[in-house]
């Protein structure tokens, strides 16, 4: 959307406002208008709309949004805001409930009716680091889906066509058809302004769904707080996450004090931190799977919510039990610490496991 972002060129005001679409789910269509000679080719107008878009300090507007399919339509109001370098946000109305996401080009964050975090981005380096380990399984956070926000088209270049000029809502407009050339799918059609270059309206298929982005309103270089980018304070606490690759190094990184399992088998730690507590996840190689310590305090874990829970005995303590697809975790808490054992195994296996601490 702006000069900073890393946004395929061309693509990305289109990939920015379908992201959001996608995410929220106005059907709008052009009247058919006549083709006019000596018009711009679909590359030329798209490096005009590239330029209007990437000159701009800060960006606002408002948006109607639409996904539908063979059996079902849904409708979304969509307000956003940008300001350089990196910071975005909006908020989606829906059905009677409200969605808010955005990020302060640090931490990324979302606010739903049930959901909501804000959690820290990988730096370009701590991400291209671990995928080129190859270990995605290590990748800070949310940072596997990261790359798909970021980079909505995987850099890829596009074609354009001009198909016609025509008349949308009383705004003379380019019909511009889109193409990707390169591996990633990014097709569409784009509606824009004949006079200034801005983006009225986008569409695009995934062969199921097809999204529609009616811009409704479009402010270029308005005065935008940068609290508009902070994640609500009373609603969301930030998350951070942090990766160790000895016992000795996260231990130091926080004031639980953690069990261990087998020192030779270690192999990663995770540390998970929130304003109301703390959790740390270690991870044991042990004949090719993995058993995982964990250690919280003030941080609700999913084995918390389980049912059908047991009652075992581990050194004289009682703890709860859980199996569950194949995976079976024991738990205890402690003077308000939580400490569990999981592997892939029975509760037998995973109470052996705990024994073993």
């Amino acid at each position: 959307m702006m000069s900073s972002t890393p946004f395929s060129r061309r693509l990305g005001v289109l990939a920015a406002l379908l992201a959001v679409g996608l995410l929220a789910a106005g059907a709008a269509t052009g009247l058919p208008g006549m083709a006019v000679d000596d018009q711009p080719s679909g590359d030329e107008i798209l490096d005009r709309v590239e330029t209007r878009y990437d000159a701009a300090d800060t960006l606002s507007g408002t948006a109607t949004v639409t996904v539908e399919n063979e059996t079902t339509t849904s409708t979304a109001t969509v307000e956003y805001a940008a300001k350089q370098p990196e910071k975005v946000a909006y908020t989606v109305e829906k059905a009677g409930t409200t969605y808010e996401a955005g990020s302060n080009g640090s931490v990324a964050w979302a606010v739903g009716d049930n959901r909501s975090y804000a959690r820290e981005i990988p730096t370009d380096a701590e991400i291209e680091a671990y995928e080129a380990s190859g270990d995605r399984e290590r990748l800070p956070g949310e940072a596997t889906q990261y790359g798909s926000l970021t980079d909505p088209v995987s850099g890829s270049n596009v074609t354009a066509t001009l198909v016609e000029t025509t008349d949308l809502d009383g705004e003379s407009a380019y019909v511009v058809d889109i193409e990707s050339t390169g591996d990633a799918t990014a097709a569409g059609t784009l509606w824009v302004d004949t006079e200034d270059s801005r983006l009225l309206q986008a569409t695009a298929t995934d062969g199921t769904n097809e999204t529609t982005v009616r811009v409704t309103e479009t402010n270029f270089n308005v005065s935008i707080h940068d609290s508009t980018f902070e994640p609500p304070a009373d609603r969301v606490s930030v998350t951070t996450t942090d990766t160790y690759d000895s016992f000795r190094a996260v231990q130091s990184a926080t004031e639980l004090s953690l069990s261990s399992y087998n020192a030779d088998t270690f192999t990663t730690a995770t540390v998970i931190s929130r304003a109301n507590g703390q959790a740390v996840v270690q991870q044991y190689g042990v004949d090719g799977d993995t058993v995982s310590v964990i250690t919280t305090s003030g941080v609700s874990m999913p084995f918390d919510q389980l049912d059908d829970a047991a009652t075992v005995t581990i050194d004289g303590r009682s703890a709860t039990a859980v199996e569950r697809d194949d995976r079976a975790v024991v738990f205890w808490t402690t003077d308000g610490v939580t400490t569990a054992v999981a592997v892939e195994g029975t509760i037998e296996d995973a109470t052996a496991a705990a024994a073993e601490l």
